[in-house]
């Protein structure tokens, strides 16, 4: 007998249904999947926002990084210490080192203008970190994404 061979498809649970009963989700299979796609995946990175930067007195757009934009932003930064509550201590982390990613994280996020991370360093200063917390937080690592935002939190 195989895995699952013999079971009522009826009484079969959906894998994450525990989620969905949380959530209000539907546990039952439908006709209209609940199932991730990929141009799900893809949707994540098209949202955009649009920032007033004070400094200059102009709009700009952001997006939010994708989970591989944010591995190279933390291999970046390397170790970094953990408060007593775990959560990452970046005021402890090399001055330069966070000022070079807070410019990569900038020119990784800004939509319109497309700006490198060249361009971005030649910024009024504290531009640069202004935008870089605003794209965490609309990447959901930040105080203003939610319950996730005491996972991360950057300078």
């Amino acid at each position: 007998m195989r895995i699952g061979e013999g079971i009522d498809e009826s009484r079969r649970k959906v894998y994450g249904s525990a989620l969905l009963d949380e959530s209000g989700g539907k546990t039952e299979r439908t006709g209209s999947s609940r199932l991730l796609t990929k141009s799900d995946v893809l949707l994540g990175k098209d949202k955009r926002e649009t920032v007033h930067l004070e400094k200059y007195d102009k709009d700009v757009v952001i997006r939010p990084l994708t989970d591989g934009e944010l591995t190279e932003v933390f291999e970046m930064i390397g170790k970094v210490p953990l408060n007593e509550d775990g959560i990452p201590d970046l005021n402890l982390v090399d001055i330069s080192t966070n000022l070079r990613a807070l410019r990569f994280i900038s020119s990784l996020g800004l939509v319109e203008p497309e700006l490198s991370t060249d361009d971005v360093a030649d910024m009024k200063f504290g531009v640069p970190g202004f935008l870089a917390k605003r794209i965490l937080e609309l990447s959901g690592l930040t105080d203003g994404a939610g319950d996730d935002a005491r996972k991360f939190r950057p300078v």
